[in-house]
């Protein structure tokens, strides 16, 4: 549901008020200090999405509470507000003010006036996270181009379109990964029967975008059929592009099942990746200053079984199921023996919703990096086998001393981990956990080490299951814990 503020905008924030309320935020609109853009606010779970939709500049400047948040040079505008962003997070009916203006003149385009709602509740139990879907069966469109042979894949890609393009049952080879730059729709006529024994290119220097690789077996043992290590590689123009219903496995030799590098309005779901060297599933622009407009959507993916020969000597750079750049929408994974992280989040990953994650099998369950902001994790499992279940990277001097970590909410989720459930390294800030059971940390529930503004919001957190000798918080490093980490 929408709410627009423009000349009739005390009518459609009434509704609106009803709407976000619901989320733990109310909005109101204040008079405004010189002449108000036009609105879009949408309600989100957590939060709310605010787009400037008529501006009169090439540049807006957004700020919550007198600090700058976002600074957004090309419409459209946007901005996404968790309640995790909100100042002093454990004061329930605070109010804080969004403002909008021009980044250049400094005037005032819109005003709101946000206030934290009380929140109450039971805390999470394991049942409330659900499963990964696995790939369905579909209808194929009528009219789709049939192809049963290599050669009658590659043709039908090269012709112009977009077409939908039809694979018969069996298996599909090629020296080098096939090229979709066209936008072409692809769908096994039956799922999981027609195999691709090479990657494929989605997207390129030129193209509509849009394309769709659906119901398709990869099983791939060559890196030279792949490109830049990825069996699907998004990119370039992909814009749009959906992977559904997927199964890819790199039999140990191939870097990442799917690998984004253009996010925006990318759609994967129903995917079950195996057996990288990497990354399961990669979509990341690569850049700490990235935006999309069109937030990509993952839900339903089920990962497992990613580690270089030699475990964990990536570094921490690779060898994670799920690695997450960008804003996104992320719901119902499950990760299991990743040899350093289930999921990492940073590089632009602003807004971003996790919901309803099981992982297992890895040295960290989450790895927030540089840079993890106003992002909600929640209904989570996180364990047994896993020494750290989420983990904020530290103020590194190498990040200019900024925080991996900023105004990021973890809530409704169950940690059965070794070493410590969450843990805050130095810098994190404004960032809390909420309504969550720790059973069996042999260290802290929660490390908070030389944090800023931490764990406003404990409310609910069970400590009851914590090993013998375990605290519910503690402000030590992790390696003075003397467990593994």
């Amino acid at each position: 549901m929408r709410g627009r503020c423009g000349s009739a905008r005390h009518t459609s924030f009434a509704r609106l008020i009803r709407v976000v309320a619901a989320f733990g935020l109310a909005v109101t609109i204040l008079p405004p200090g010189a002449d108000a853009a036009s609105l879009k606010v949408q309600a989100l779970k957590g939060g709310l999405s605010v787009k400037v939709v008529r501006a009169g500049t090439n540049s807006i400047v957004f700020t919550l509470g007198g600090r700058r948040i976002a600074h957004v040079r090309t419409p459209p505008y946007r901005m996404v507000v968790q309640n995790a962003s909100l100042a002093r997070p454990g004061r329930p009916g605070v109010r804080t003010r969004l403002l909008v203006r021009d980044a250049h003149s400094g005037r005032l385009l819109a005003k709101l006036m946000l206030v934290r709602q009380r929140k109450t509740g039971t805390v999470a139990k394991p049942a409330d996270v659900d499963p990964p879907a696995p790939p369905a069966a579909y209808a194929v469109p009528e009219g789709a181009v049939q192809v049963s042979t290599s050669a009658g894949l590659a043709a039908a890609l090269a012709a112009s379109g977009p077409l939908d393009i039809a694979l018969a049952d069996g298996v599909y080879d090629n020296p080098r990964p096939f090229l979709n730059p066209n936008g072409h729709r692809l769908w096994a006529a039956n799922v999981g029967r027609a195999t691709l024994t090479a990657g494929i290119s989605v997207g390129g220097n030129w193209g509509p975008g849009h394309g769709l690789v659906r119901g398709i077996a990869f099983d791939v043992d060559d890196p030279a059929k792949v490109l830049h290590g990825g069996i699907i590689h998004v990119w370039g123009t992909g814009r749009g592009s959906s992977v559904l219903d997927v199964t890819l496995d790199g039999n140990g030799v191939i870097e990442a099942g799917l690998i984004a590098r253009q996010p925006e309005g990318l759609v994967v779901t129903r995917v079950v990746a195996r057996n990288f060297t990497g990354y399961g599933v990669l979509v990341d622009q690569n850049s700490v200053d990235a935006h999309v407009s069109d937030v990509p959507l993952l839900e339903d993916l089920d990962v497992a079984h990613v580690s270089r020969p030699v475990r964990r000597s990536s570094n921490g750079r690779a060898e994670a199921c799920l690695w997450i750049g960008n804003t996104a929408i992320v719901r119902r994974v499950r990760t299991r023996d990743c040899a350093w992280e289930g999921i990492w989040t940073g590089s632009s990953a602003r807004g971003a919703l996790f919901e309803h994650l099981d992982i297992d099998g890895s040295s960290t369950g989450i790895y927030m990096e540089h840079f993890t902001r106003g992002t909600i994790f929640q209904r989570m499992r996180v364990g047994p086998n896993v020494d750290k279940g989420m983990n904020c990277e530290w103020a590194d001097p190498s990040w200019d001393s900024l925080p991996g970590c900023t105004d990021n909410l973890i809530q409704d989720s169950y940690f059965d981990t070794r070493v410590a459930g969450v843990y805050l390294d130095e810098g994190t800030t404004r960032t809390t956990v909420r309504r969550s059971i720790f059973v069996n940390q042999k260290w802290a529930a929660i490390g908070d080490y030389r944090g800023i503004d931490n764990l406003g919001d404990t409310y609910g957190n069970d400590y009851r299951g914590l090993a013998p000798g375990a605290v519910p918080v503690s402000d030590a490093h992790i390696y003075s814990s003397g467990f593994p980490s």
